[in-house]
């Protein structure tokens, strides 16, 4: 079953759980969001994870940076701007 499944079936996964502890609120306050469709825990099936992360409303903002070079394109200082911007 997905989350979204489960959430809707009123099940809190392993999963919801974990995104509950790391987030420091109530998993079934985590297990309403998914079945709503107002949080997300982005998974694949094929590839388990030691922890999940949630996206959504009542949660945390997650920042995501594409940084680093190539041996096509190396410019470290555009590259350090991203970091600073990002964080």
């Amino acid at each position: 079953m997905t989350q979204l499944e489960l959430a809707r079936d009123g099940i809190v996964s392993p999963e919801m759980k974990l995104v509950a502890q790391e987030e420091g609120l109530d998993p079934e306050l985590i297990r309403q969001g998914v079945a709503e469709g107002t949080i997300v825990i982005p998974a694949n099936t094929k590839h388990k994870l030691g922890s999940y992360c949630g996206i959504g409303k009542g949660l945390t903002t997650k920042v995501n940076a594409n940084i680093g070079t190539s041996s096509d394109y190396s410019a470290l200082d555009t590259e350090l701007e991203k970091l600073r911007v990002a964080v």
